[in-house]
């Protein structure tokens, strides 16, 4: 079976599975990403952690401007912050985002980052995918922008 995908506009992706076509948004095809990548290592006898996939993805967090994450920030629940901080283990991006909150928020944060045990599996991945999906529901809206090395503006 042939998958394509091509970029229709901004936040819109065809995609081909098939016979069929699909219009998706970013996220959308980004969970198709990670679900490709689970079935093709399932395919050769490999293994496949969705979660990490998903913390990948959320690692794009390091991609905003300080403006960006505070409104990042301000979006999403505390606990899933610290989950995806606990299961990421960036301490980049941990730095950042406690760099980024308010004073009280990120002391009580830090706090509990120090104190938490391990997150589990089921919880972590909803909480990551709260965080990613606000992630680009923000940057779908214009309200955040990632920015990388090829990141041009004509």
């Amino acid at each position: 079976m042939k998958v394509g995908i091509r970029k229709v506009q901004e936040n819109e992706w065809l995609v081909h599975i098939g016979f069929a076509n699909m219009h998706l948004d970013r996220f959308s095809v980004e969970l198709l990403a990670i679900t490709l990548e689970h079935v093709r290592a399932l395919e050769h006898g490999e293994t496949h952690s969705i979660l990490n996939s998903y913390v990948q993805l959320a690692l794009r967090i390091k991609e905003l401007d300080d403006k960006g994450l505070q409104r990042l920030t301000r979006e999403v629940e505390s606990q899933d912050l610290l989950e995806l901080m606990v299961l990421a283990q960036d301490t980049d991006m941990n730095e950042r985002i406690l760099k980024n909150l308010g004073s009280m928020v990120a002391k009580q944060l830090r706090s509990d980052l120090i104190k938490a045990d391990s997150v589990s599996e089921r919880a972590g991945k909803e909480a990551v995918k709260r965080v990613i999906e606000t992630m680009f529901a923000l940057e779908t809206q214009g309200i955040i922008e990632f920015y990388n090395d090829t990141t041009q503006y004509i």
